[in-house]
């Protein structure tokens, strides 16, 4: 009898995932709990496992392509009438006769490890087998490679922790090996250009960021700020940090100053409901956190924001970036945030207009604090100072709002001590 596994229902407002790696083949026998797709939505990355016990029949997608929650993914031959049980591994005339020659030794499935830490078994020349530990990559980056032929396995990863980039797959030759080009035969065009499909996290970036701009009337506000309050006081309370196991950032303090001021101004702490004509207030501060990662700039949420204090609010922001920038995100640290915070940080800059994250009205953007000679009392000295921008939705925001706004911020960063009057 044949089985069809569908999408399943990921998690909520979820409504399609893309494809992003097939585990098995059509005719692999697979067992129970077996991996058998690797998916992705604006949410998360899943690895969907087989839910019985049999043989690939078809495989509905490619890589690449985006199915619908409830479609099938593949369907397998199984057993009629057997009850599913716990397989350790392939079974009937063809597992056998794997398992009998040297040259096609294989070894028996078993559920994967989280992604970036799986480990394969690979078939030997010889009857034992070798096993090594897979590359750390992104989606993405296992999709270059296998587009353009590498086995990323071999490829020795120069990223965090040993994780395999798209730089690595295509190192740029020494110049001398290069022929001129006058070397090419006749009517041979020169690779001068690269295409690199669309795909996951970037794809999702795109079609979000494009959303946003045809959307929302972006208006930007910048202002200097002068931190070297905060910064003295972060200094002073980071040893205490790490007593705690934490290490101190000035996000916490960020957060801390951004959900007094959305207390202050609550049009910024909204979204815009486009279909019923409604600015619809949040009265729950639910904070997203932007953090650079391979595959390109995720928003994890940091939950209840104005319930925390800065040593959880500084664990949880730890927690949140690092499982970002690991790619094991999950689904509830994702989407629904109310506004959001993000940093060029070491990268600096004067100011940038940052895009709103649809469907919110408001985003904070901070830059690199640097020494700057700043007038005071009519003496020049020199002060820890650092831009602040803060883009809104000027169809709900007006911009004296959104100035008020901003200086409140900056007025807790610049008297980290307004902040304690405040704290729960």
């Amino acid at each position: 009898m044949t089985y069809k596994l569908e999408l399943p229902d990921i998690g909520e407002g979820v409504v399609e995932a893309e494809i992003q790696k097939w585990f098995v083949a059509e005719g692999d026998l697979v067992a129970e709990d077996q991996p058998l797709v690797e998916v992705m939505t604006d949410k998360a990355t899943v690895v969907i496992p087989s839910p019985k016990k049999g043989r690939v029949l078809r495989r509905f997608h490619a890589e690449g392509e985006v199915a619908r929650v409830h479609a099938p993914l593949v369907e397998l031959e199984v057993e009629a009438g057997a009850a599913p049980g716990k397989a350790n591994g392939a079974s009937g005339p063809a597992a056998t006769k794997a398992a009998t020659s040297p040259s096609m030794a294989a070894p028996s499935p078993r559920p994967s490890p989280p992604v970036g830490e799986r480990e394969e078994i690979v078939a030997a020349a010889a009857p034992s087998t070798l096993e090594r530990r897979k590359a750390l990559a992104a989606p993405a980056v296992r999709a270059l490679a296998r587009e353009l032929g590498v086995d990323i396995n071999g490829v020795a990863g120069t990223g965090p922790g040993g994780r395999v980039t798209k730089a690595d797959l295509a190192p740029r030759p020494p110049l001398a090996a290069v022929p001129p080009a006058t070397a090419l035969a006749p009517g041979q065009p020169a690779l001068l250009e690269e295409r690199v499909p669309l795909r996951g996290v970037r794809k999702r970036i795109a079609e979000r960021m494009a959303l946003s701009k045809r959307t929302a009337a972006h208006f930007t506000f910048v202002e200097q700020c002068d931190a070297t309050e905060l910064v003295r006081l972060k200094d002073r309370m980071a040893e205490g940090a790490r007593a705690e196991g934490v290490k101190l950032t000035f996000l916490p303090f960020v957060v801390k100053a951004v959900v007094a001021a959305l207390q202050a101004f609550p049009k910024l702490n909204a979204s815009l409901d486009d279909a019923a004509g409604e600015i619809v207030l949040k009265r729950h501060y639910d904070i997203g956190i932007a953090s650079a990662t391979e595959n390109g700039l995720l928003v994890p949420v940091v939950r209840g924001a104005d319930t925390r204090s800065l040593l959880d609010l500084a664990r949880e922001i730890e927690r949140l970036t690092a499982d970002a920038k690991a790619g094991r995100a999950r689904p509830e640290d994702q989407g629904h945030s109310t506004f959001t915070i993000t940093s060029l940080g070491a990268l600096g800059g004067l100011f940038a207009t940052p895009v709103l994250n649809h469907p919110e009205v408001g985003i904070l953007g901070l830059h690199r604090i640097r020494p700057t000679p700043v007038v005071r009392d009519g003496q020049v000295v020199v002060r820890d100072v650092m831009n602040v921008s803060v883009t809104s939705d000027h169809r709900v925001v007006d911009g004296h709002e959104a100035a008020a706004f901003c200086y409140r911020v900056i007025q807790y960063l610049e008297d980290p001590n307004l902040l304690f009057l405040r704290m729960v």
